[in-house]
């Protein structure tokens, strides 16, 4: 027996659904031209319930967060290499920018915070935060969560504020 036929044509419509946004936010890490924003608002429009919401939240936020890891990753990658080639005394771009990246790793909550920021707020670009806080020696787990968080907070905003604000006008 199918099991996509057990759980009924709802379930599956909203497995569809979820699945999506999930994958289309972990391409949407990737490729800054698909807004995941747009297809979450698009996807709201439908009339979907609060829970259904809530999960499209979750999913999309851990799509993003999938995909900035990896620029996270690559980012530690190419600090460490940086660090192994650097000459003493060299001026260059790679040198100035090594010394901010170490800098900001000597403090632990403004790199926890500029990642909260730049997710849920877009700036600094996020793949950008992603690859220099690979550099600032924070845990990816830590950078995970807090990145969660931040988009889980700006996809909210973009969802459930308008939702909020149409039922105080009616």
């Amino acid at each position: 027996v199918d099991a996509a036929l057990m759980l009924g044509p709802d379930a599956v419509t909203v497995l569809v659904l979820v699945g999506g946004i999930f994958l289309l936010a972990l391409v949407a890490s990737f490729v800054p031209l698909i807004s995941i924003e747009l297809a979450l608002i698009v996807s709201a429009a439908a009339g979907t319930s609060i829970g259904l919401l809530l999960a499209m939240i979750a999913v999309a936020a851990a799509g993003q967060m999938i995909g900035k890891s990896c620029y996270f990753l690559g980012g530690r990658t190419a600090f460490q290499l940086c660090e192994c080639r650097e000459h003493p005394g060299s001026r260059g771009i790679g040198a100035r920018l090594l010394s901010f990246v170490t800098r900001k790793a000597r403090k632990p909550r403004v790199a926890a915070a500029t990642v909260f920021f730049s997710a849920s707020t877009g700036l600094p670009p996020f793949a950008l935060v992603s690859a220099l806080a690979g550099g600032w020696r924070i845990r990816l787990s830590s950078f995970f969560v807090v990145g969660f968080a931040g988009k889980s907070a700006r996809f909210a905003g973009v969802l459930l504020v308008p939702g909020a604000l149409a039922l105080v006008h009616a």
